[in-house]
This record gives structure tokens, C-alpha cells and sequence, in this order.
């Protein structure tokens, strides 16, 4: 799923789509809750082993998002398969990379990648591509991350992730 977000990070050239769904993104962050047994049990059930380790690596606002855009997709696109459900869950793993928090996202963001770790964090999806890669996903979880594949699908991913 590529980003909507591209360039230098700058302000200036966000739209005020871009920023708004920043905005959403930050204080969704900042009040994240914590994942529920439920919540977890439903995940484990969709990923394999090494899927969920590369989950469980996310901070805790970037596991919230992601099975909110988890229970997104399923509105959009109800009989979604396992990769679908997988690029879900994972779309956002590079950012682990890069280690940074709240806060830091947002200082990255408007200056753009000017440490090694703000450059990571603006890498994200190559990163996460060679993450899922090394983690044995399937091609098919790949290619829609990479932008690649049923259009339906692609749609409801991009959809979902548009908080």
C-alpha cells in the first residue's frame, strides 16, 4: 500500500487530506489502547509464525492501527482471503524499523529524513517489503503492498488505512 505521504516529509506539501489523516493518526496514537485478549487471539489466527513475530514488534499505537484497519477492510471488502488480511495487519511493519515514537513521527514528518532513523521511518514500505520478504509472506500479501494486484482488494486496503 503505498503512502500517501511522499517527498521530503515537508508541511508544505502535504494536502489537507494528508494532514487531516495525520492529525487522526497522532492523537489515535497518543490514546492508543491496549490490544485486548480477543483482539490478539483474532490476530494470531490470521498470521504465521513469523507474521507474528514481525507484529508483535510494532509499538502499541501501530498494533491498535493496525486492527483498526484490520476491522476497516473487513467492512469494505467482507470476504477478503488471508493475504488480504495479512497486508492489513502488516502494512505498516517498516516503520518499526526506525524505532521512533509519537512524538519523533511527527518531528520526522515536517522535516523529513534527515537522520538515519527519520530516513527509515520515510522508507517504511521498502523496508517492511524486505521485512514481510526475509518473514516468508506470500507473493501475493507482497504485491499488494507493493501496489500491485486485485484492484478490489487494493482499493479496500487503501480505504481502510484512510482514517
Amino acid at each position: 500500500m503505498h503512502s500517501r505521504i511522499r517527498g521530503q516529509g515537508w508541511v508544505a506539501n502535504l494536502s489537507k487530506f494528508q494532514l487531516i489523516h495525520l492529525c487522526k493518526r497522532f492523537f489515535s496514537s497518543l490514546f492508543a489502547r491496549d490490544i485486548s485478549v480477543e483482539e490478539f487471539s483474532r490476530v494470531h489466527s490470521i498470521l504465521s509464525v513469523n507474521e507474528m513475530d514481525l507484529w508483535k514488534s510494532y509499538q502499541k499505537f501501530d498494533k491498535r492501527h493496525s486492527i483498526v484497519v484490520l476491522n476497516r477492510l473487513n467492512a469494505f471488502m467482507p470476504h477478503a482471503g488471508r493475504e488480504v488480511h495479512v497486508a492489513a495487519l502488516l502494512h505498516d511493519i517498516g516503520k518499526s524499523d526506525s524505532r521512533l515514537g509519537v512524538f519523533s513521527r511527527v518531528i520526522a514528518t515536517i522535516v523529513g529524513p534527515r537522520t538515519g532513523r527519520f530516513s527509515r521511518y520515510h522508507h517504511h514500505e521498502e523496508i517492511g517489503i524486505e521485512l514481510l520478504e526475509a518473514a516468508g509472506c506470500s507473493e501475493v500479501t507482497i504485491s499488494l503492498l507493493k501496489g500491485i494486484g486485485d484492484p478490489q482488494a487494493l482499493a479496500a486496503l487503501s480505504d481502510a488505512d484512510n482514517i
